[in-house]
């Protein structure tokens, strides 16, 4: 009776953990929606909610689902380059004094040159296809990877490092069967940041020099003074980075599922 009374109470604890979002998220769409009546501003300042949405259903078939699905592909292999290359890089410094010493400093350089400045180059160098926003999406990926990825792999304890070097452990098993599986939480973590970011990259490599996506869209937008339209692309790229983010998390339930299950019976 106990198990069923507590399974019972489940729905209701999540109901109350929802409530305050809900409410805020409710008391911002408000807000939103009564903008222009409340501060008096004209629309095309902030337009209203429901305009907003109108824009996004009957421009979505001609233009904003195209420039959507273009957006996406630079997003995605954005962010498989640059986690892929991230988390080589971390386990290059990790596993290596020299190249940490040779490259870590690089690393931290790149953060402090913006993106924007690099964007205008790349698209020199290599025109206005796919490839300039790719790169640039990947580097917005990268640092956040590179940096989590090196202080999972840290965040071994030391004592179990000796507990298996005792039981006969080589340097390779000890990295496979302890850092690695220490490391996947950070690492995660470190992934979902750079999912949910790797839509800045795409968007700064659109608006430097693109012809097809989500960018153009809104400069076009913005030049007109349809700011409906704009808050619609927006809107549509905040879709792809949340599903970019939400398949993060489900790989990350598959990899680690007994951290959900300690979340869950709590």
């Amino acid at each position: 009776m106990g198990n069923v009374a507590k399974r019972g109470r489940k729905p209701l604890e999540r109901l109350r953990r929802l409530g305050p979002t809900v409410i805020a998220i409710g008391a911002i769409l408000l807000f939103w929606q009564f903008f222009t009546n409340i501060t008096g501003e004209p629309k095309y300042i902030v337009p209203p909610l429901s305009d907003v949405l109108n824009a996004a259903l009957n421009r979505s078939v001609d233009k904003l689902l195209p420039a959507s699905f273009i957006t996406a592909q630079e997003v995605l292999l954005g962010f498989v380059t640059g986690s892929v290359s991230g988390l080589l890089i971390a386990t290059a410094i990790f596993l290596s004094v020299t190249i940490r010493r040779a490259f870590l400093p690089i690393v931290i350089a790149t953060q402090a040159v913006p993106v924007l400045a690099i964007a205008p180059i790349l698209v020199i160098w290599l025109g206005f296809g796919l490839a300039p926003k790719v790169i640039v999406a990947a580097l917005v990926v990268f640092f956040p990877v590179v940096i989590n990825g090196i202080a999972g792999l840290n965040s071994t304890d030391p004592e179990m490092v000796n507990l298996m070097r005792s039981l006969g452990a080589g340097g390779r098993q000890i990295f496979w069967k302890l850092h690695v599986p220490a490391a996947l939480p950070i690492v995660f973590a470190g992934l979902k940041n750079a999912a949910a970011i790797s839509a800045i990259g795409a968007i700064v490599g659109e608006w430097v020099g693109a012809t097809n996506g989500l960018g153009p869209v809104m400069i076009e937008a913005n030049a007109s003074f349809k700011t409906a339209t704009t808050f619609a692309a927006i809107l549509y790229l905040a879709v792809i980075a949340i599903a970019l983010f939400g398949l993060v998390t489900l790989v990350e339930r598959l990899a680690l599922p007994w951290r959900f299950l300690d979340k869950a019976a709590r």
